[in-house]
């Protein structure tokens, strides 16, 4: 069975001012934390999918490039084109670009719950859902279509649709911390300063 691992790394980063992904996080680009997550689970293929202003700036072997066809659609149409684009690929570890702390063993315990039963696997905190750090399998897709035809863009609004496992998680867990905003960035910063 085939798993790829996939970075989002298309936003706007509006609310950031910036591309947020390419801000340094323990001296390296902020999409490489979930790359390395998925990279080191042996992944493939691993995959960024961005839109083509930024695709020049990601400098990585072995890496493939998908290119959002209408930029800045939202997640919902990322998925839809990964899953489209993949046919040969049973299961995708979506995981966003703006996550410091993404790590190796969540990707690998999210993993032991992929099960033919289901078209998702999800974390779950208390009653947040994290649908930018799951598993989707290729059965989602034709859902996936009929939501984007109907210009419906939400994930919760597709999960709401598939048979998803979700997968509980601490809610202080701070693998799902991600950044929205420069004040994000800021705290994140003081964060680690005292961790030092």
């Amino acid at each position: 069975m085939k798993i790829a691992g996939v970075v989002l790394a298309g936003g706007q980063s509006s609310r950031y001012g910036q591309p947020k992904m390419f801000e340094l996080f323990n001296g390296q680009p902020l999409y490489k934390n979930s790359l390395i997550a998925l990279q080191k689970n042996q992944l493939q293929p691993l995959i960024i999918a961005t839109n083509a202003n930024l695709e020049s700036k990601f400098v990585e072997d072995q890496i493939e490039m998908i290119i959002e066809k209408q930029p800045h659609q939202g997640p919902l149409s990322a998925l839809q084109n990964i899953l489209a684009n993949f046919q040969n690929v049973e299961w995708f570890f979506i995981v966003a670009s703006d996550m410091p702390y993404m790590n190796v063993d969540f990707v690998q315990t999210m993993l032991t719950y992929i099960d033919d039963r289901y078209d998702a696997i999800v974390p779950k905190q208390a009653s947040r859902i994290q649908p930018l750090a799951a598993l989707y399998r290729r059965s989602a897709l034709p859902k996936a279509n009929l939501l984007l035809q109907q210009n419906k863009r939400s994930m919760k609004v597709l999960l709401e649709q598939l048979r998803v496992r979700y997968v509980e998680f601490e809610e202080e867990c701070s693998t799902f911390v991600n950044i929205n905003t420069q004040l994000d960035w800021s705290q994140l910063d003081k964060k680690e300063s005292t961790y030092e």
